[in-house]
């Protein structure tokens, strides 16, 4: 995992473990990094400094962890995990823990966004093709707003941005429109939005 300077441009290879390094997140204070880690064998959830120091494993499951996503308090980790088979959505303190399930009403979910408001958690979800969903924080029926994945919320809670093949989308939670932000790039993966 390397950390780049935007000024500068200047790159470097903070978290370099043996195997799988990915997922970055950053925690809401800039202090932290939330990511996958495999070096004990099985990708885990590990919390690190964002220099790379002190890894601290939080997950110990015969599933792989992925996708960290911080509540904006900076208490808690949602993630997904397939450690009962099929992909599902946990919560676990920062601080370590037992991963929690959220309840989502779906049976295959990754890639989950936490809103900066605390209150909700978009994901993307499996059922033939792929869909952005919304769930409660607490838990409870997600709901299918559009067709895409990999969501990331705006800094209004309200918007989320996701990918839908060659497109960059805008999705508007409350009244479930989506509208394109930049389309024909090719493939589009992975977007974030800074706050």
């Amino acid at each position: 995992i390397y950390l780049i300077d935007l000024v500068s441009g200047h790159r470097e290879r903070i978290i370099k473990f043996p195997g799988t390094n990915s997922g970055a997140a950053f925690s809401p204070d800039g202090g932290r990094i939330a990511c996958t880690i495999s070096k004990d064998g099985n990708p885990e959830l590990y919390v690190v400094g964002a220099n790379g120091s002190g890894a601290h494993r939080l997950t110990r499951t015969r599933g792989v962890e992925s996708s960290p996503s911080w509540s904006p308090d900076g208490h808690e980790i949602v993630y997904s995990s397939d450690e009962s088979g099929s992909p599902r959505l946990f919560r676990i303190p920062a601080g370590g823990g037992s991963g929690t399930p959220v309840s989502t009403g779906f049976g295959f979910c990754t890639e989950p966004s936490w809103s900066p408001d605390g209150g909700r958690i978009a994901f993307t979800v499996r059922q033939g093709g792929f869909s952005i969903a919304v769930v409660d924080a607490t838990g409870g029926a997600g709901r299918i707003l559009a067709s895409g994945e990999d969501p990331a919320w705006g800094a209004d809670s309200r918007h989320v941005i996701y990918s839908n093949g060659s497109a960059l989308m805008l999705l508007d939670t409350r009244n479930g429109r989506s509208v394109p932000v930049v389309t024909g790039l090719g493939k589009v993966s992975e977007p974030t939005w800074s706050r």
